[in-house]
């Protein structure tokens, strides 16, 4: 070999070495100046690819880049994947890249935390997840992962929502649907001006959707759930196959009907419960009456435990198994009350709801799986009633802001149907206090106060009611906001109504309940209710704000001044009336005794960002009266 060949050989090598050498992935230096802003997490690549063979067969095949900026956005840089006996994961790859884009670690198969998914009430699950902690100290970071999901069937797809977080930025991200052998899916697009649309963009992908460039989003208060307003592509098939059962989910009635069959052989009781059951509601006079004393069985003799084997997650235990064993998930417990029902001769129905306070609203016009509990509903002659059957200590009848006021899914033979379940508006959801303050002349005061709380704001105060007095004195002073409060006693009562409300009676003495300065006492107007804060302001409020619940407070406050003082100041009343409320409160004197009175009614609603302003100073003016103090003065 001739030098000049020698050291042409050396020049390759070399030039590869310093390829190799200086090769880089993702750098951070690459990232858009302005995708930083506001960014706790850019997204570098995202794409997804939905592969639907049959309703058999269905896969996904993902790949996720993300550089994690800060300790903030520690939680995007996790790779968190669930799945169960019907569907596989496959994670390809995973790769942690510092902020110059040098690999840092490359994670392999026995460093993938798989465990058996553990929520603390489920007794039967065969629900694991496979997790990805990168435990990187030095900020940025990237991480890389690809990973496919191959699933034997589904009800419904996941939808795509590339912004499904506060503080984090997009570079790229994409979803594309690839059908084979003619199957058919129904889209549904939402918010999706800043997203580009393709369809039949070759042979093998027939749809697909890419968002560039998207800036992180700021949390605002009061701010309504991200996904309203953010681009969601929605994905739902028409038939469906589901460990060994096929539906159809292209209408409301035809996915119940597969919902109907799962449960219409399932409430067979033994003889002897029937008997007892008959035997139970033979002194009641009318159906609604028979319906309390079975519910009350029913919350006596069962607690709930979660079951989530298989079709499991769909098919309730048997109503026989369920009397044998006394527990059930909440579809057992529902088709166990609706067979101690159907036992007396009371017709209802299995009903399929997307609990939670904020969760998605049902979209009527485009039948989906998006529930996660189940409900009874039991229509009487002049009422229908929904009954929560895993609450061993709900009201009768009442929902709750869990599963009130939304659409639901009644089951039904041939016919099921969305519904509505109740709403509570601001006559339900009212707070009524009564209050007795006697002020000594240290400025030490006893309060004996009064408080009903009924509807919605009944929830408030639902979980004192299975506590001890030194258990609830215990919440009082950590949670509790009199300043100097020795609670002497507490008791808590629930009340008998048809809005299911409870009753707060306390008494508490109150060290410098009125603060000292000289010769003078300064006392609140207001300590038993008060605004204690205003909205933070917004000088330029992008999203809309959202008040979630209507409600009304009263109060009736009594004082009796001590002797030897005389009144220097008493504030005026006021009235504050806005589209998001009203507030009113009067103060007067009679002797050595006054007399405070105060209503603040608030309306719930969604509320456009140009009216924010006006909403933060409707909320300081309440705070401001709430907080006006009362002058006494030393004879």
């Amino acid at each position: 070999m001739s030098l000049k060949h020698y050291l042409l050989i050396l020049i390759i090598l070399w030039s590869g070495f310093s390829l190799h050498a200086k090769e880089s992935f993702y750098p951070v230096s690459d990232i858009n100046p302005i995708l930083l802003l506001n960014s706790n997490a850019v997204v570098r690549e995202s794409k997804i690819l939905l592969e639907i063979y049959s309703t058999k067969k269905v896969s996904y095949k993902v790949k996720e880049v993300i550089t994690v900026l800060n300790e903030n956005g520690e939680s995007e840089g996790v790779l968190y994947i669930p799945y169960d006996s019907n569907r596989t994961v496959n994670i390809k790859e995973a790769v942690v890249y510092d902020k110059n884009g040098s690999l840092v670690k490359k994670f392999k198969n026995t460093e993938i935390y798989d465990q058996r998914y553990f929520d603390g009430f489920s007794l039967y699950s065969d629900a694991r997840f496979k997790r990805i902690t990168p435990n990187v100290s030095t900020y940025p970071y990237t991480v890389m992962y690809e990973y496919t999901i191959d699933f034997n069937g589904v009800v419904d797809y996941y939808d795509w929502t590339p912004i499904d977080s506060y503080y984090k930025s997009i570079e790229r991200a994409s979803y594309s649907i690839s059908l084979h052998d003619d199957m058919q899916v129904r889209i549904r697009e939402n918010n999706i001006e800043s997203i580009e649309k393709n369809e039949e963009v070759d042979d093998d992908v027939q749809y697909s959707w890419q968002l560039k460039n998207q800036l992180a989003i700021e949390r605002e208060p009061y701010a309504i759930p991200i996904y309203e307003h953010v681009p969601t592509i929605s994905i739902a098939p028409t038939e469906f196959s589901y460990f060994g059962t096929d539906g159809d989910l292209s209408t409301w009635e035809s996915y119940g009907q597969w919902i109907w069959e799962l449960i219409e052989d399932k409430t067979t009781l033994p003889e002897e419960r029937i008997l007892f059951l008959k035997e139970l509601v033979k002194g009641e006079d009318n159906t609604l009456d028979k319906v309390k004393a079975i519910y009350k069985y029913l919350q006596e003799e069962t607690r709930y435990v979660s079951v989530q084997l298989g079709i499991g997650g769909f098919e309730p235990l048997s109503a026989e198994k369920v009397d044998e064993v006394k527990y059930g998930d909440c579809k057992a417990l529902v088709n166990y009350m609706r067979a101690m029902l159907e036992a007396v001769g009371i017709n209802s129905y299995y009903t399929l709801v997307n609990a939670g306070r904020t969760a998605e609203k049902i979209v009527p016009d485009f039948p989906s799986q998006d529930f996660n509990h189940v409900i009874l509903c039991v229509p009487l002659e002049s009422d229908t009633v929904f009954l929560e059957c895993t609450n061993q200590f709900s009201p009768f009848g009442f929902l709750g802001s869990f599963t009130a006021d939304r659409m639901v899914l009644l089951v039904d033979k041939d016919n099921s149907r969305l519904i509505h379940t109740p709403k509570f508006n601001t006559n339900d959801n009212l707070w009524k206090s009564s209050v007795s303050i006697v002020l000594d002349p240290q400025g030490n005061a006893v309060v004996n106060d009064t408080v009903v709380y009924s509807g919605l704001q009944y929830e408030f105060i639902e979980d004192q009611l299975r506590k001890t007095t030194e258990e609830q004195i215990e919440d009082e002073l950590k949670e509790g906001d009199i300043t100097g409060a020795v609670y002497k006693n507490i008791v808590y009562r629930s009340n008998q109504s048809e809005v299911p409300s409870a009753t707060r009676i306390r008494e508490i003495d109150v060290a410098r309940f009125a603060a000292k300065m000289g010769d003078r006492f300064f006392m609140p107007v207001n300590i038993i209710n008060q605004s204690s804060s205003t909205p933070r302001r917004e000088k330029n409020r992008t999203y809309p704000f959202r008040m979630n619940l209507s409600y009304r407070d009263i109060d009736k406050v009594e004082i009796q001044l001590p002797e030897g003082y005389e009144i220097e100041y008493l504030p005026g009343g006021t009235t504050i009336t806005s589209d998001f409320g009203s507030y009113q409160y009067s103060l007067e004197a009679n002797g050595r005794r006054l007399f405070y009175i105060r209503m603040n009614e608030i309306n719930a609603g969604t509320f456009q960002p140009e009216k924010y302003a006006a909403f933060v100073e409707y909320m300081k003016n309440i705070y401001d009266a709430d907080n006006q103090k009362i002058i006494l003065k030393k004879l």
